[in-house]
């Protein structure tokens, strides 16, 4: 089931100043799903950017909308130098794929740096459209919800419980590669940063996957581990169990006037 991402920056507040002379900075931003990468214009001497892009859209499969985060860098545009990095932020695209879910995502982001923390804020706007492809050999769990609770939610009831899922997945740790040696620590940092929410997003598909081939649609109890574990990589567990469940219908009275409400 491919489908398309849609993302427009719009405007960022509170960010650092990164000129001394001017005290001001001229910021732009990169867009990074996958392998595609898109770039708004250079906004001069603000620290409240109004950017305003067009819609930057990326058409990928919903194995990778599953296992990518959209990653979104700001960077302060040097003419003479490299650019400088002003932070990131990594938005996980998974809630936009249920069918029962909103397909807009639209707000203030804090931008994180790993070295400066919290710089600031960005207002972004996300929207999946998927397009319906039925395949058996498909590799996706869209659809599938996940609860950290170890109760049925409220809106919930459950007409099935399937049973006991895990999985794992294994990485290399960045941090102990041998590039590490001669990268910024920034720059390592953001390697196992992105490395962490890529097999978070694999492992909730993995587990998806086993939901689905139990005829169920939800994971109840849903729990990740990660181990670093140095040199041996990075390990991600999961647990859960596999149920099916159905939305309740909310009923809503309203009372005659002069009546009293329903308890």
């Amino acid at each position: 089931m491919p489908g398309k991402l849609k993302v427009k920056i719009l405007a960022g507040r509170h960010l650092p100043v990164m000129d001394r002379a001017s005290d001001l900075t001229d910021a732009f931003v990169e867009v990074k799903f996958s392998n595609i990468t898109f770039k708004t214009d250079v906004y001069p001497k603000s620290l409240n950017p109004q950017w305003n892009s067009e819609w930057f859209k990326f058409e990928v499969d919903d194995e990778e909308l599953q296992d990518e985060p959209l990653q979104i860098t700001v960077l302060d545009h040097d003419t003479y130098s490299a650019n400088d990095a002003i932070g990131k932020v990594y938005i996980d695209i998974d809630p936009l794929l249920s069918t029962e879910a909103a397909s807009l995502i639209s707000g203030w982001f804090p931008i994180y740096d790993t070295i400066h923390g919290i710089r600031g804020e960005i207002n972004v706007t996300i929207k999946v459209d998927l397009f319906n492809d039925i395949n058996r050999f498909r590799q996706s769990s869209c659809g599938v919800k996940f609860f950290s609770s170890t109760c049925i939610p409220r809106c919930y009831r459950a007409l099935a419980v399937h049973g006991f899922v895990e999985e794992l997945v294994v990485n290399e740790d960045p941090e102990y590669q041998w590039i590490d040696r001669i990268r910024t620590p920034r720059a390592s940092n953001e390697a196992r940063q992105r490395l962490i929410s890529q097999m978070s997003g694999e492992l909730q598909r993995k587990i998806g996957l086993k939901v689905l081939e139990m005829f169920g649609n939800a994971v109840v109890g849903y729990l990740q581990c990660f181990d670093l574990e140095g040199e041996s990589g990075l390990v991600v567990r999961a647990i859960g169990t596999a149920c099916t469940l159905e939305k309740l219908a909310i009923a809503t009275t309203t009372a005659a006037p002069g009546q009293p409400s329903p308890p």
